[in-house]
This record gives C-alpha cells, structure tokens and sequence, in this order.
C-alpha cells in the first residue's frame, strides 16, 4: 500500500510537469514523459480503446476496465497534467508575453526549457539501440530528417490570433491536432496552436475563468476544443503503440530528431525579441540553460531503475 502510494505521487508530479511543459509554445509534455520513463505505459494505456473496451464498459466489467486502462496510473498522471496545465498556462502566459508583445522574462523561461530539451535530447539517443550497422544508419538517417522537419515546422510564421471564439468544426480540429502533437516528443501542440493562430485565445480561457469573464461562447469552444483532443489522443496513440512495441529504435530516433530541430523556437533570443532590461541577461540565460540541463540529468539517474515502467 505504501508503495502505491509513492507511485501515485511521483506518477502526479510527473503529470504537473508534463503539464507544465504543453503550457510552453515550442515543447512538447511527451519529451516529459519519455524522459522520465512514463512515455510507452502512457501510449499502451491511451491506446486501450477498442471493440472490447466497449462490450467490458456495457457488461459494467469493471475491475477488468480499470486494469485495461491502468486506471490509476493515468487518473494520477492525468490529476497532474490538469493542475500543471491550468496553473501553469496562466503563470507562463504573463512570463511570455503575447505574441507581438513579448515579455522581458520570455528569454529565461525559453533558456530553462532549452536547457532541459537539450539533455533530454541526449538522454533519448541513449535509449536508441540499433540492431546492425544499417539499422543505426536507418536511425541516424530518421533522426536528421526529424530534427530538419521540426526546424521548418518551429519557422512558420504565425497566422493571425483569433480574436473571438472560432467555430465548433475548427475548435474541434484544432484541439485533434494539437493533442497528436502535445504526446510526440519534441512537436509542440501549443506551438502549433500559436502557427493557427489560436493560443493565446485558449490559453486565456482559464485566466478569464478565474477572473468570472468567461462568456458562453468561449465555453462552449473549449468544451468543443477538449472533445477534439480526446478524439485525437485516443486514435493517434494506436498508431504511436504499434511503432513503439515494433520498431522502438526507429521510432525514439525519430522523436529524438524532433525534439533537436524543435530547439529553433526556445531559443532565447528570438528575433522579435524586446530590449532588455536586465544588462546580465546573457549569462542568467547561460546559467539556466547549464543549471536546467543538470536538473534533466539528475532526475534522470534517480528514476533511473523505473525507467519505462511496464504494465
């Protein structure tokens, strides 16, 4: 029992982090998960869905569902990503700034995540293992092409922000495609929010909430918004199992590619940059790239012995 307990804890704090980290336009909370050994547990419980499922949910077969889904180990995760997402995409909302009005604290919260993508990076080729001499070519080879496709990615300009509640139809595509993102590792479902145009519209949906300015309108395309992340992550994990449980290697140097390339967007300095106020700005930045880095690494070596926790 007590060890449940500690599970349940440490699969909580990983699910605020994991939150923390689809607040930010440019990482992804699956580079969370696959750092911290919860990615594959994550996919093969998400991906449950099937004929079956639903025959056990109508016999009300109960305990059999909730060993399906690995029930509380995605109650405690997803308890997480609900707390991480929703303090945390108010809190970074204010250190980012808006889109054509950064904030002067932007550049160090994106050095902190540069820090940790970077060794997170590290940790990922470290979990590829090539069968043969082709088979780490195929992997190098999957791995460029990642990095080069989430650096073309992380460059395209922004479309205009919507400035009201968009209509069911793209609420609903919008949440699908930002939820198949948000569990790559390495693709942002918040950056591509922000290339649609839409981030900062959803992103201060819980800020208008606490405030009591939330309108029908809005609440009804973030409900929408929400049903098309569920759709979207319990379709596209199916696909995400079968090439983990088949061709991990392959796979992990794919998304080790995307999380490289992606590093475009964390830059700290970008260039609509605002002047700084801050005259040791550059080596703040430095100092939490390095001290994030090390974080990543030490968390690493401590969760060691449970990385990729099985079922």
């Amino acid at each position: 029992m007590k060890l449940l307990k500690i599970d349940a804890i440490r699969h909580f704090l990983c699910g605020i982090a994991m939150g923390a980290a689809d607040a930010v336009p440019g990482i992804s909370g699956g580079t969370v998960a696959l750092v911290l050994g919860i990615y594959r547990r994550l996919v093969d419980a998400v991906s449950q869905v099937n004929v079956d499922a639903v025959k056990q949910l109508r016999d009300r077969q109960w305990k059999t569902l909730a060993t399906r889904f690995d029930i509380w180990f995605l109650l405690c995760l997803l308890a997480g990503i609900a707390c991480g997402l929703l303090t945390f995409v108010v809190l970074l909302h204010e250190l980012i700034g808006e889109a054509d009005h950064p904030a002067t604290t932007r550049p160090f919260v994106y050095a902190v995540f540069y820090g940790a993508i970077v060794a997170s990076g590290y940790l990922v080729a470290k979990m590829v293992k090539p069968k043969d001499t082709g088979h780490m070519v195929l992997c190098i080879g999957l791995a460029i092409g990642g990095a080069a496709f989430a650096w073309w990615l992380t460059g395209l300009p922004a479309l205009k922000a919507f400035d009201s509640a968009p209509n069911p139809i793209v609420s609903f595509l919008l949440g699908a495609i930002a939820i198949c993102a948000m569990i790559l590792p390495g693709i942002s479902g918040s950056f591509l929010l922000l290339v649609f145009g839409a981030y900062h519209y959803f992103s201060g949906v819980p800020k208008a909430l606490l405030k009591g300015q939330l309108v029908w309108e809005d609440l009804v395309a973030f409900s929408v918004f929400a049903v098309g992340c569920l759709v979207g992550l319990l379709s596209f994990s199916k696909l995400l199992r079968w090439m983990l449980h088949h061709h991990e290697a392959v796979t992990l140097s794919l998304m080790g590619g995307f999380m490289m390339g992606a590093l475009r967007k964390l830059w700290p300095w970008q260039i609509d940059n605002v002047p700084s106020p801050y005259a040791a700005e550059v080596p703040i930045c430095i100092g939490l790239m390095f001290a994030a880095a090390v974080v990543v690494v030490v968390v690493d070596y401590l969760a060691r012995p449970n990385v990729e926790e099985q079922i």
